[in-house]
């Protein structure tokens, strides 16, 4: 009875909503354009107001950094596992639930379709500095993650 308590509620909390179901204001996508112009990474632009990178991981030889802007807010995601790879279970959303205790910003999503590494902030919040360190946080905490999620259950 507990354990199906616990998987409903995880599952409950979990589940995020997506972030393209709010337009981006223009004057987001216009900070993050100037953002990204004055990084050092490679970007490339996928729609409107949505931006990818790249790092170099630890556990990922490739941690994929995509960056978008909808509503008031700014959006740093690393996609993880797709959602059917991944046997939801009780060991499975334990694990999710330790790693976002020990995060403070960073947390794993259960999306729809895949298992994210997410950071969502205010748009008016963030300048050069915060988005440099938020997208670089993102990576290493997806690197870590993918690690931990990779790893057999006990």
């Amino acid at each position: 009875m507990m354990n199906k308590l616990l998987m409903a509620l995880c599952l409950m909390f979990l589940t995020t909503p997506s972030f393209a179901q709010t337009p981006p204001k223009p004057e987001n996508v216009a900070r993050l354009t100037e953002f990204i112009s004055k990084s050092s990474g490679p970007y490339r632009k996928i729609a409107d107001g949505i931006w990818e990178t790249s790092y170099k991981g630890k556990n990922l030889s490739r941690v994929l950094v995509r960056i978008a802007t909808a509503g008031d807010g700014v959006f740093f995601i690393v996609s993880l596992f797709a959602r059917d790879t991944l046997t939801l279970n009780q060991d499975l959303l334990l694990k999710v639930a330790e790693f976002n205790a020990n995060y403070d910003y960073v947390k794993l999503a259960l999306e729809k379709g895949t298992l994210d590494v997410r950071v969502d902030v205010y748009a008016h919040l963030l300048d050069l500095a915060a988005f440099n360190a938020l997208e670089n946080q993102t990576a290493l905490a997806a690197d870590a993650a993918y690690a931990l999620m990779k790893a057999p259950v006990p």
